[in-house]
């Protein structure tokens, strides 16, 4: 468990790990968020509620720079095309399609996905991700990642995911192109998630300043 291994390290400030055990990739982010408590929820609040209603809008911020939607890539291409969210069953359901290049394309990949918030004892805000489904690319995908305050002025924020790939998929994927294939796309969206909360909180504070 990567708890216990944290338990005897101090993590960077903005610091990105990952490790292979039993056929599953784990990944342990980690960064500090100039932006309080407040704003980092309004910020995940954002972040589910766009995940099931409005996709284009999340890629103009939590999703930008990760090359999802066809650009140009040397291991697989992703095109993340649309969600729906299925309110009864509680699902986010994703279309997209993956390529790795030359070698085998799979459009229409189905992912359902469910995304769930929770405000903890302890002053921290966990979301919870669970992929319920995948047609071929993933097998069993789970994330949580927690926001906590510092101080009045500052959070940290976390990430967490464990990712098996589907029968294909884990054929050639080790644990360096996972790397170039997931690792980094998983730091992306964090670094997009802290510039955010930190963009809107000099936005409020130089609002009240006037």
């Amino acid at each position: 468990m990567l708890n216990i291994w944290l338990a005897g390290f101090t993590m960077p400030s903005d610091s990105v790990r990952t490790y292979y055990k039993n056929g599953e990739f784990i990944t342990y982010c980690e960064l500090d968020v100039k932006a309080p408590k407040s704003i980092m929820n309004e910020v995940v609040s954002d972040y589910i509620y766009q995940s099931k209603y409005d996709l284009d809008k999340l890629f103009e911020w939590a999703l930008s720079d990760m090359k999802l939607r066809t650009e140009k890539d040397k291991l697989i291409v992703f095109n993340f095309k649309s969600t729906r969210y299925d309110k009864e069953n509680d699902l986010i359901k994703g279309i997209g399609d993956v390529e790795v290049p030359g070698v085998v394309n799979f459009p229409n990949i189905h992912v359902d996905s469910r995304m769930t918030k929770a405000y903890l004892k302890n002053n921290k805000t966990r979301v919870r991700i669970e992929v319920m489904y995948s047609d071929a690319f993933l097998r069993k995908t789970t994330g949580v990642f927690y926001a906590m305050p510092e101080n009045e002025q500052n959070s940290r924020i976390s990430l967490e995911t464990k990712v098996q790939f589907g029968w294909f998929f884990n054929i050639f994927i080790t644990q360096t192109a996972f790397r170039s294939i997931m690792e980094w796309r998983f730091h992306q969206m964090m670094q997009n998630i802290r510039d955010e909360a930190e963009r809107r909180y000099s936005l409020q504070q130089s609002t009240q300043k006037k």
